[in-house]
């Protein structure tokens, strides 16, 4: 049987999986290596992404070394010996019974293994979402409904349809989530369904409903509510109504962190957001803990929208919660739910035989406004997320805005990627600091894998010295002019948090101290340098970081080698992330690879909300 050394070893478990699992072993005095190897492998999993670790996948899935070959002799205990070790372990609970003593591991459905407290997150998430289940008409005004609904979704308009059903279903249900690729108009339907509810509490003489516009980083919240206010200018309403549309702001911040109890907010289960109607943005980027903890403060009697795209890269922590929610939904929704809408707003919705569900408030939006059917992105895209790599491949190239390009030797980069990394950011070093953000916002390379040849930490390290080189920017020292910056940690004094993205220059006067700049939503702030929480050097990016993100141009380097991270929604979210022009550095092999894998992330959300579990 493989130890755990051996795997730390490869690189399969890290140090901290190690001691956590001999750490376990010493205090409980466990001595069997199966229940030990399956707390690493726990352990391991969540620094993964995944919320448990489900042996009987693991057991089937080759160990591979850095050149991407399968390591011989590794063989881990067969699922059946290894489940019956783990059940009477003084370590392990089973889900689903109480125990008088908490256990750091449980045994789930399955093969599942979990952390204690994940296995809690996905309880605790799945039990919130499903006790919002149903249709909540109370107040709303059918009549006002509908001459709003045909109103603000003119109809033949290009995606109206879809948009009108997606702000009826959050107009009635205490939970919808709306997906749909970049352009579809996910925010601008959230601005149409709060200018639909503010009216309605307008007309019956009530308080407007208190609003609260959430996404999970500082850029994303910033973007929210940009496209928010500029969604708005567009739609005739009450002037009043404006009062009641706030401010985005991270969840970190709405919850509000406590510094004592840095696991907790202020705002849980015992004491829910003030709040009547909460819009989340970008939920596919939130992780399990997380959204366990907003659902958790979401008030009984309120709405919760979550908006998204389920097929892109799910949260970089552990946890894929949109595409577990799509996973399992019917097409359709319920009798009782088709019969509440259409008394309401005289709409005939598809019925499905399936209870009342989450999917009574789940919809995809699917046309673009962004990109022009046929277009070379929109295709692409399209292309990608069906699995179609020979399509995709046919697409590259096609257009001079979406094309595949040789990855380069690592010492030929310069080659490659000079000219365009000469265009973009030839001038941050000496551009004020508006144009310098606005040089960010137009392009980015974006990376695979952190590292390696051209992983984010090589990748950056190269522009660096590139550029200066060149004579463009005076690039010595930890900060210099021109430094763009990612916030790698959230900082709940300051108010910068993990995905935050800016620039160091220097922001007033003639002779002002360099300082790091951030866009927000009003403008712009400057943060002292020796204030800045922990953070990187960003002229290149990874994929994952890239999420709630969009730029003119990107530059995608796959790599010179498949690895289980270049899947399908790698490349999508990469490819949607540009307005303009996509290029991609790499061969059409590892392209195809890419374009014909999935992420698959051990989870058991998905049977929690769909009844399997």
């Amino acid at each position: 049987m493989v130890t755990i050394e051996r795997l730390h070893e490869l690189g399969v478990l890290s140090e901290l999986d190690r001691e956590f699992a001999e750490t376990l072993g010493r205090i409980a005095g466990e001595r069997d290596e199966r229940v030990l190897l399956a707390a690493a492998l726990a352990s391991s999993a969540v620094q993964q992404g995944h919320t448990c670790a489900e042996l009987a996948r693991i057991v089937e899935r080759p160990v591979l070394d850095e050149a991407g070959a399968a390591v011989p002799g590794i063989e881990y205990p067969p699922v059946g010996a290894w489940l019956e070790a783990l059940a009477p372990s003084r370590l392990v609970a089973k889900g689903g019974q109480s125990q008088k003593q908490p256990r750091p591991l449980v045994l789930g459905a399955g093969s599942r293994v979990y952390l204690a407290r994940y296995f809690e997150y996905e309880r605790r998430l799945a039990e919130g979402l499903l006790g919002r289940v149903g249709q909540d008409d109370e107040g709303l005004d059918g009549a006002r409904l509908r001459a709003d609904l045909a109103r603000l979704f003119e109809e033949g308009s290009p995606g109206a349809k879809e948009q009108r059903l997606a702000a009826v279903l959050a107009a009635l249900s205490r939970v919808s989530v709306i997906s749909g690729g970049p352009g579809t108009g996910k925010t601008f339907t959230v601005a149409k369904i709060l200018v639909l509810l503010q009216e309605q509490a307008v007309a019956a003489g009530r308080d407007l409903y208190r609003v609260v516009l959430l996404a999970p980083t500082g850029k994303a919240a910033q973007r929210l509510g940009e496209a928010i206010r500029k969604n708005l200018e567009a739609l005739s309403f009450e002037p009043r109504i404006a009062k009641g549309i706030p401010e985005a702001s991270t969840i970190h911040r709405a919850l509000k962190y406590q510094p004592r109890s840095p696991t907790r907010f202020h705002y849980d289960r015992k004491n829910p957001l003030p709040a009547d109607v909460i819009v989340v943005d970008e939920a596919s980027m939130v992780d399990l803990a997380l959204m366990a903890k907003l659902v958790d403060a979401v008030p009984e009697r309120a709405r919760l929208v979550l908006l998204g795209d389920k097929d892109q890269l799910a949260s970089v922590e552990a946890g894929s919660i949109l595409a577990d929610m799509y996973a399992g939904r019917a097409k359709g929704v319920s009798t009782a739910c088709a019969a509440r809408i259409e008394r309401l707003t005289g709409d005939a919705l598809p019925k499905s035989d399936a209870p009342p569900s989450l999917a009574d408030g789940m919809i995809e939006l699917a046309h673009s406004h962004r990109f022009r059917e046929g277009g070379g992105i929109f295709e692409l895209a399209r292309a990608v997320n069906a699995g179609d790599a020979p399509r995709a491949l046919a697409l590259l190239g096609e257009s001079p805005y979406v094309t595949l390009e040789p990855l380069p030797k690592p010492e030929h980069l310069a080659r490659a990627l000079g000219p365009v990394v000469e265009e973009k950011f030839g001038r941050l070093g000496s551009a004020p600091v508006p144009e310098k953000l606005a040089l960010l916002d137009g392009f980015r390379l974006l990376c695979a894998h952190r590292r390696g040849s051209f992983g984010v930490e090589t990748v950056n390290e190269w522009v660096r010295v590139h550029l200066r080189k060149l004579g463009v920017l005076a690039a010595d020292g930890e900060f210099y002019d021109g430094r763009p910056i990612i916030v790698t940690a959230n900082d709940y004094q300051i108010e910068l948090y993990n995905g935050d993205v800016g620039v160091v220059g220097r922001d007033g006067a003639e002779g002002a101290p360099l300082a790091a700049c951030f866009a927000t939503g009003a403008g712009r702030r400057s943060v002292p340098l020796a204030l800045l929480p922990p953070h990187e050097t960003a002229f290149a990016m990874s994929v994952h970081k890239a999420q709630g993100s969009e730029f003119d141009e990107v530059a995608l380097l796959l790599g010179e080698r498949p690895s289980p991270i270049l899947t399908r929604e790698l490349v999508y979210t990469a490819v949607t992330r540009a307005r303009r022009r996509v290029r991609i550095f790499g061969s059409p092999e590892i392209f195809a690879t890419a374009v014909a894998s999935r992420v698959q992330r051990a989870s058991g959300l998905r049977e929690r909300l769909w009844g399997s579990e």
